[in-house]
């Protein structure tokens, strides 16, 4: 191989660190309405209640609602979690593809 292949195999590693840091925002991003389902709930009440404001619901309309939100976040939650962990596995995998491989063409 070249004297370019360490820059490739830097590269890659590079992209691969980015993907998993971009992964991470992302998953921040999404377990903010599980802290503040109130939050979430407010801005999202016109788009689940034909255009009423969360001012207008009912207490047991606001906790559905609410509930739901949280719901629905930390079920996207869990799920970015398995993707981050699949990616982490994937780039520890290639880590260790890319030493091997190096380590045979100096052999």
């Amino acid at each position: 191989m070249s004297s370019k292949d360490p820059i490739v195999r830097d590269a890659v590693e590079m992209r691969l660190v980015f993907a998993l840091l971009l992964l991470m925002a992302v998953l921040i991003i999404q377990g903010c309405t599980a802290f503040n389902p109130q939050g979430a709930a407010i801005q999202q009440t016109p788009n689940y209640y034909n255009g009423e404001s969360y001012s207008q619901l009912s207490p047991e309309q606001k906790m559905q609602l609410e509930d739901h939100l949280a719901n629905q976040s930390n079920s996207a939650w869990r799920t970015s979690a398995d993707v981050a962990s699949g990616a982490g596995q994937l780039e520890q995998g290639t880590g260790f593809l890319l030493r091997g491989i190096d380590g045979i063409e100096h052999h």
